[in-house]
């Protein structure tokens, strides 16, 4: 990384939160008129949501801040997101039996999944449907959400696939970052664009710039796991952008030995210990933090082409860079 771009504490207006927050209240209000039990269940859901006070959910509001110097109007794009976020991760938790939304017992379990199928699916689209912006710009929003879920879906199913080891390369989880988490914010940029204009290959381009933050979001989330997180996730064989790049990099004895290290981590705590440390040493993480910081200057230049100078496109530097400083750059974690 270069160490001239430091981030400053990160903060965003308390009000947007605020602001978010009312959207989500008064659609649980208006589902519990009619269905009071789902209701009960995606509040649980939210208030479980780690990322509920996340300024990088906000990422809709300091997009339309940069466009049109009134972020507000997109409270509603956030409050899909939050939405949208506490559905995904919930069903990622159940898959992995582990986090706030691990359920207890058989009954718990189901309502956990039927809130999180709500929460990522159904809730959104009543969101949009109530929302009293132009016919247009709500049929522009259901097919940002129509496309976030079969990309979304794409990205999960390629990450818990068992490829070859040859398809273990940059390249091919890449593709599946850009699923699993850059569609999702390309999403949320491109919504809010289209509150500003209708031109296709602006709302393209601010999409564009979401997907690429968003797998620097990923890139950030792989970066700060506690040692025991990240010793389950070797033993889970997730693919991650470290690992790529590791296998890319090392010469051919030593890849072959780091792919039996890894066909063994399932079973092997020992070799999970000897995999982490390979890809904890610093001629790997050097090089890797040198990567990441190229995607990080990419990101920030988009940014640049879409944004004209001034707060809001700061903020968005400020997430950029927050992001990209998670990940480990050569010091050993």
């Amino acid at each position: 990384m270069n160490p001239t771009e430091t981030a400053e504490p990160l903060t965003v207006p308390p009000d947007w939160f605020a602001a978010v927050g009312t959207e989500i209240a008064v659609v649980l209000e208006d589902l519990r008129r009619d269905h009071p039990g789902l209701a009960d269940a995606a509040a649980g859901l939210l208030a479980a949501d780690g990322g509920s006070r996340s300024p990088f959910r906000l990422l809709g509001m300091a997009v339309l801040g940069t466009l049109t110097g009134e972020p507000r109007p997109a409270a509603t794009v956030c409050a899909v997101s939050r939405l949208w976020w506490a559905g995904a991760e919930a069903l990622d938790d159940l898959a992995d039996g582990q986090g706030p939304a691990a359920p207890r017992g058989r009954s718990e379990l189901a309502r956990t999944t039927l809130a999180a199928v709500a929460c990522g699916s159904t809730l959104p689209h009543w969101v949009i449907d109530r929302h009293s912006t132009a016919p247009d710009i709500r049929l522009a929003w259901e097919q940002e959400l129509v496309r976030t879920a079969l990309d979304a879906l794409e990205g999960q199913l390629a990450d818990i696939a068992e490829p070859a080891d040859d398809a273990v390369t940059w390249r091919s989880v890449m593709a599946c970052y850009r699923g699993k988490s850059g569609a999702a914010y390309g999403r949320d940029a491109a919504m809010a664009a289209r509150l500003a204009t209708d031109r296709p290959e602006t709302v393209r381009s601010w999409r564009t710039f979401g997907e690429l933050f968003g797998v620097l979001r990923q890139l950030g989330n792989d970066g700060v796991p506690s040692p025991a997180q990240e010793f389950e996730d070797l033993a889970n064989g997730t693919r991650t952008l470290l690992l790529a790049h590791a296998l890319e990099v090392a010469a051919p004895a030593h890849r072959e030995h780091l792919l039996r290290l890894r066909a063994r981590v399932g079973t092997d705590p020992g070799a999970r210990a000897e995999l982490r440390a390979a890809l904890r040493d610093p001629s790997v993480l050097d090089g890797y933090g040198r990567r990441v910081e190229s995607l990080r200057q990419h990101c920030c230049a988009v940014l640049d082409r879409l944004a004209p100078d001034g707060t809001y496109r700061e903020l968005l530097h400020g997430v950029i860079h927050t992001s990209a400083q998670a990940v480990p750059n050569g010091v050993s974690a």
